[in-house]
């Protein structure tokens, strides 16, 4: 019964925990909202909800095929950086992102650190597909809760 017990434990744990990016086919309806892009509970929700949230809200807000250049300014109105991602790096961990946008705050002694990242269809400026990545690092913490 006690392993029984253990066994669920681990996987209601697993269930309940978050991968760390992923990229995601754009869902939107081609019509951008006006609002600012939601970054999410930021305040009084986990990393993990966090996350997930950003990641949904970015998939809903930007549709496939839609003009990168489109995209970036929008972004940009929700005050992220954004810039041409660095050139790829020769170790084939894959398609790299043509477009990279950043948003940081900080807050209550925390970096909050927003990302998206715009992948083109083979070259045509056209979103293909997004990735929306989110970290916290409070303290003496570095990138992604490590030591400093």
């Amino acid at each position: 019964m006690l392993r029984s017990a253990a066994l669920a434990l681990v996987l209601a744990v697993t269930a309940c925990s978050t991968p760390v990016g992923g990229v995601s086919a754009p869902s939107g309806t081609g019509q951008i909202p006006s609002t600012p892009l939601d970054l999410g509970n930021w305040r009084a929700s986990s990393e993990g909800a966090t996350l997930n949230a950003f990641r949904r809200g970015v998939s809903a807000r930007y549709a496939q095929g839609a003009a990168i250049n489109t995209v970036t300014a929008d972004l940009r109105r929700s005050q992220f950086n954004c810039g041409a991602a660095p050139p790829a790096l020769a170790d084939n961990r894959g398609v790299p992102p043509v477009q990279v946008c950043r948003r940081i705050i900080r807050a209550a002694g925390c970096t909050h650190t927003w990302q998206v990242h715009l992948f083109d269809r083979m070259g045509d400026r056209r979103l293909a597909s997004t990735r929306g990545l989110y970290d916290r690092s409070c303290g003496d913490e570095g990138l992604l809760g490590g030591p400093g």
